[in-house]
């Protein structure tokens, strides 16, 4: 090879790199808005989860051609359920109430009171763990059931027409309550993101943030670490943007309440510019929930009240 040619494939390889480098800063920068799910999947493994509730699964999802299954035993948060897996006759119980189920490892019919019935999928084994497809809880328990294919996240819940008609009450404390007990869904193309350094078992981690005199929009910041912003629709609140705060202090757009940057965040960050707010903090310890209202100029007022048995939210006087 002369040295002409070895001069000519130098630069070309020099040339080809510097083209790939150009193409993956500018990858970088748009891949959020152009990743659809499969090209995000093969980028990043995104590991499946569930939330029953608005519990998080304590036991792994699976997911076998197509289907989600979840463990039996994650129905505890659906309500008042009793259940188990008889590995001699091989099936599996569920009783709640006055009803009772039979379900068979890789069968889709399923007894209910001794009658038989079909099942869309059906449950399987994994590892000797009982799972149940998701479809079917909705469809035997009454569920709703929802999947956000980007995030890989199921969303497991029932409708509790007291909260519902509290929220669409006129009385703002027992609104603000039942905002916080609604279904938490997420639309994000994400994963949501998690408590990075948990406080453990402490008193009053919790900060639930509303607008004054509203109901329909709220801020919850778990363990000084976590800040995740929900809006109410359709009966739901849907996650629209969440953060992780690091040590540096310092500010994050418009939300005065926060001192702290972020390390990452996630949707679409919220503004409360020219908004007074009221932030809730409830404490086990000395069973009462202390409140602030502030703007950006500071506190404007402050006080402590009992709330009922099981609530977080009390009345505030100031905001009448």
């Amino acid at each position: 090879m002369t040295n002409k040619t070895q001069s000519h494939n130098a630069r070309w390889k020099q040339k080809k790199w510097k083209m790939l480098l150009a193409a993956s800063i500018l990858t970088a920068g748009t891949a959020p808005a152009l990743f659809t799910p499969t090209v995000a999947e093969a980028a990043t493994i995104i590991k499946p989860t569930a939330y029953i509730n608005n519990m998080p699964a304590e036991y792994d999802v699976v997911i076998r051609q197509g289907v989600t299954y979840i463990a039996l035993t994650e129905l505890q948060f659906l309500g008042d359920y009793t259940f188990g897996y008889d590995n001699k006759s091989k099936q599996i119980s569920i009783k709640t109430g006055s009803d009772q189920y039979v379900l068979t490892p890789n069968s889709k019919t399923m007894k209910k009171n001794g009658q038989n019935a079909t099942l869309s999928s059906a449950p399987i084994l994994v590892k000797g763990k009982a799972m149940l497809p998701l479809r079917a809880i909705g469809e035997t328990f009454g569920a709703q059931v929802r999947w956000n294919q980007a995030a890989k996240e199921a969303y497991i819940y029932t409708t509790n027409a007291s909260v519902v008609k509290d929220y669409n009450g006129s009385d703002l404390t027992a609104a603000r309550e039942a905002a916080l007990r609604l279904p938490r869904l997420s639309s994000f193309g994400q994963p949501r993101l998690q408590v990075k350094n948990p406080l453990g078992p402490v008193d009053s981690s919790t900060v639930y943030i509303f607008e004054q005199g509203q109901k329909d929009r709220f801020f919850l910041i778990e363990d000084n670490d976590l800040v995740s912003y929900y809006t109410i629709t359709n009966g739901n609140a849907m996650l629209k943007w969440q953060a992780n705060l690091g040590k540096q202090a310092g500010t994050l757009g418009d939300l005065f309440f926060i001192k702290a940057k972020s390390v990452s965040e996630a949707g679409t960050r919220p503004s409360v510019a020219g908004k007074t707010l009221v932030s809730f903090k409830y404490s086990l310890m000395l069973e009462e929930t202390t409140y602030e209202i502030s703007n950006k100029a500071g506190s404007i007022a402050s006080g402590s009240a009992a709330p009922a048995k099981g609530k977080i939210m009390v009345e505030v006087p100031e905001e009448k």
